[in-house]
């Protein structure tokens, strides 16, 4: 099932997030857009991941920021129903 919604970053967030996960989730990189064609800071869409990705994200991404953008994503009824806790208590 897909996720809620994407990911939305800068370029600069992107190639950390990019990194980060090649590293930890190498199998989840067919989420990320295309890095080209974006050399700006301007927030644009940079993953689209499952529902099954974003809650591997929720429990072991410790990058602040992806962790903030999934939080406003998933409205709070869907937290614990997808087995997150909330952000204020991680």
């Amino acid at each position: 099932m897909a996720g809620i919604d994407k990911i939305y970053g800068t370029t600069e967030q992107w190639d950390e997030f990019h990194t980060w996960m090649k590293q930890n989730k190498p199998d989840a990189l067919w989420g990320f857009y295309p890095r080209n064609g974006y050399e700006d800071n301007n927030d644009r869409p940079i993953t689209n991941f499952s529902q099954e990705v974003d809650r591997w994200l929720w429990k072991n991404c410790p990058i602040d920021w992806v962790l903030t953008r999934l939080s406003e994503q998933y409205t709070d009824w869907m937290v614990p129903y997808l087995g997150m806790e909330p952000l204020e208590e991680k």
